[in-house]
């Protein structure tokens, strides 16, 4: 499935991820429909190409998919300079600033509803399949007119959604500094290929007689 999206400017991560050297603008969630999405100037297809201004502008249906609810709306597109006509497609609002994510004109997400996915998997390593039903479970409680996208659709939308959200990393300890003098890893994180499971190879738990004493540790 084609993972790439009409929108393309950079997105924040959620609050409770954001660092001090973050840049990228963070939304708040989106819990009513948005109503009709403009084209606006930051406009684009699928293919990165710009709209091909000499076109008519078309108002098309498209579903917005929240974290609770889905709500059908209207979007305008034009038609895109560089993919040949035949292809038939056009380029759409970025709307970013509205809390969404334009995946393909017709199915736009909130930047909440991923973000509830990466807290999930973060937090306790949910899988798309046990996040997925849980969705179509809150759909159900709120009578949702418009049920969820099929599973491998949103797998797709959130691997698209990750392209352009700028998740910045920090292994700096703020008490010890860039460089700590002891680094602790967790086995799974930094745990070994199967392949590498020799004879030779030992915990960095295990002490010798060369070990190093360090106090406290």
């Amino acid at each position: 499935m084609d993972e790439r999206s009409v929108a393309w400017n950079p997105v924040g991560p959620p609050a409770w991820a954001r660092l001090p050297t973050d840049t990228a603008p963070t939304f708040p969630p989106v819990y009513a429909n948005p109503g009709h999405l403009a084209l606006g100037a930051n406009a684009r297809c699928r293919c990165g190409g710009a709209p091909d201004t000499s076109k008519p502008v078309k108002t098309i249906n498209c579903v917005v998919y929240g974290a609770l609810s889905a709500y059908r709306t209207t979007i305008e597109v034009q038609a895109c300079s560089v993919c040949p006509p035949q292809s038939r497609r056009y380029a759409g609002p970025d709307v970013r600033d509205k809390g969404l994510f334009n995946f393909n004109n017709s199915r736009i997400y909130t930047h909440d509803l991923f973000n509830d996915f990466t807290s999930a998997m973060t937090a306790s390593e949910t899988p798309f399949h046990s996040f997925h039903t849980m969705v179509n479970r809150k759909y159900f409680d709120t009578n949702s007119p418009v049920p969820f996208v099929a599973s491998k659709c949103f797998r797709a939308a959130w691997y698209s959604f990750s392209f352009v959200q700028d998740l910045g990393d920090s292994f700096k300890c703020d008490p010890c500094g860039p460089n700590p003098r002891i680094v602790l890893f967790d086995g799974i994180t930094a745990g070994f290929n199967v392949k590498h499971v020799t004879g030779s190879l030992q915990p960095p738990t295990m002490t010798t007689s060369e070990s190093i004493t360090r106090a406290n540790v």
